[in-house]
């Protein structure tokens, strides 16, 4: 089974379509039919001495289809003398018939429709061989036939280190793997002088384009396993409500905390920030926690993320130990709602005198929220995308506090699912096909029900007693005031 990271690299997807009759040949007879290629490749060449024209047998379908006719009844008759049957696999004459746009259809016999049976023989055997051709020994044979040719015909030389290493290949299992990777290097490398050079032999993208593009149309997309199991109803009560015992302790513990220590009333920002900060948290892990769709990373990553920036910034700002950051911080929010405010009253000069009761009641909240049109007047907008300024950001207050571990190990894998990044998608919303005709494409999902456990709503009120622990340190800082006022 292919594991879900993997991938078929270019080598697969531009280069296996048009060595097919190789990779078939790999696929059927082993190491034997790297021997019976090299072997047609030899007498092919002997015989293009005599004759009129220059053609190609590097084992590619493309430059089948680019020998002049003079060639292709020679070749025929090349074929023809040795053990056609073992030469040309039945699965490829199936796939000439079913692929209409094959280079080389015409070296293979008995092209035409073919039946059901062939074309179940001729799919199985394409499975085997792509699957074979992903693999670094298949690989290597394979491209033996192109970079025999060119050996052959003098365009590629070998130092003698390389040749006395490939002289025993595939035969000797001991030089077998060193063999197998000059073989696929010496193939890469061949591939980037095709680039930029038109004699060398190089894959027709166009061949390669229809074949797989053509799957699509000819072969159904394979789901993989079934969903996973999610938790039992049973379960699902257990941990709710040995949660909910949890958070509703935290909750009445920090209510404690918060209204028995000292309160500056002359400059009560920081205890304003922290309390709401905290508040905030147990909040979402209460959702979290009577929302059970929420206990997995692929939705609850939004609320654990919060839990750790709540965390990291608590911290910073206790680390700090300066009220301006507390007022800075409640004053950059202020501006954000005033600039939100400028933006509803922009949006209502639009309505072309149409009252729009959405955006009234939105701006009559906002006014409120912002202390009305004198208070709106104090109020700055910040340029800046902290309220610290500058390049302060998470990963920086982490930095400062001994926290980058949680930061790198914790909140940025969050942020990517939060934020929709790659990652996430695909460890969550997608899956891989198992058709390997399809090149393991990327499908949705196959089911609606997000998986969930128990470990995260663990883990989030794991999270929320660390916020809750910063939190209840920094009131208790708060209660002496004076020195700092």
């Amino acid at each position: 089974m292919i594991q879900h990271g993997a991938i078929l690299t270019d080598w697969v997807r531009d280069d296996f379509p048009d060595l097919l009759w190789i990779a078939l040949l790999i696929e059927q007879e082993g190491d034997e039919g790297a021997r019976l290629i090299s072997s047609l490749q030899h007498e092919w060449l002997e015989q293009n001495r005599d004759a009129d024209y220059s053609s190609e047998l590097d084992g590619r379908l493309s430059s089948l289809e680019k020998m002049p006719a003079s060639a292709r009844s020679d070749f025929l008759n090349l074929i023809s003398r040795h053990d056609s049957a073992r030469l040309v696999p039945k699965p490829l004459r199936t796939i000439a018939g079913w692929y209409p746009d094959m280079p080389g259809r015409w070296a293979f016999a008995e092209i035409g429709a073919p039946s059901a049976s062939d074309m179940d023989e001729m799919l199985d055997a394409l499975v085997r061989t792509l699957l074979l051709c992903v693999g670094r020994r298949g690989k290597a044979l394979t491209v033996t036939a192109p970079l025999g040719w060119l050996m052959l015909s003098g365009s590629l030389h070998l130092q003698e280190s390389q040749i006395s290493i490939l002289s025993s290949y595939p035969t000797d299992p001991a030089s077998r793997p060193m063999a197998e990777a000059i073989l696929t290097s010496m193939y890469g490398a061949a591939k980037g002088l095709a680039a930029v050079d038109e004699d060398v032999p190089h894959s027709e993208r166009g061949w390669g384009e229809h074949f797989w593009n053509a799957n699509w149309e000819l072969t159904p997309c394979m789901t993989g396993d079934s969903p996973p199991a999610v938790m039992g109803q049973a379960d699902v009560t257990s941990a709710q409500n040995a949660a909910l015992v949890q958070v509703n302790e935290l909750w009445n513990e920090f209510m404690e905390v918060t209204f028995s220590n000292g309160v500056s009333l002359y400059r009560p920002a920081q205890h304003e920030v922290v309390c709401a900060l905290a508040v905030r948290a147990i909040r979402g892990v209460y959702a979290m926690t009577q929302s059970p769709l929420l206990w997995g990373g692929e939705h609850g990553s939004a609320v654990l993320r919060s839990l750790v920036e709540t965390e990291i910034l608590i911290t910073w700002l206790d680390y700090k130990n300066d009220f301006e950051l507390y007022e800075k911080f409640i004053a950059y929010g202020q501006g954000k709602q005033k600039l939100m405010r400028a933006h509803v009253e922009e949006a209502m000069s639009e309505q072309g005198g149409v009252e729009n009761p959405n955006l009234s009641a939105l701006a009559s909240f906002l006014d409120g929220r912002i202390g009305g049109q004198g208070a709106e007047m104090m109020i700055e907008v910040s340029v800046h995308p902290s309220f610290a300024g500058g390049s302060v950001n998470t990963r920086k207050m982490a930095e400062d506090v001994g926290m980058q571990d949680l930061y790198t190990r914790v909140f940025q894998p969050l942020s990517a699912s939060v934020h929709g990044e790659w990652s996430a998608l695909d460890n969550y919303v997608v899956d891989r096909c198992m058709n390997p005709l399809h090149r393991f494409h990327r499908i949705p999902v196959q089911y609606l029900t997000p998986i969930f456990s128990r470990d995260t709503l663990t883990a989030a009120v794991s999270s929320l007693k660390r916020v809750l622990d910063a939190a209840t340190n920094s009131l208790s800082d708060d209660s002496n005031t004076d020195e700092r006022g």
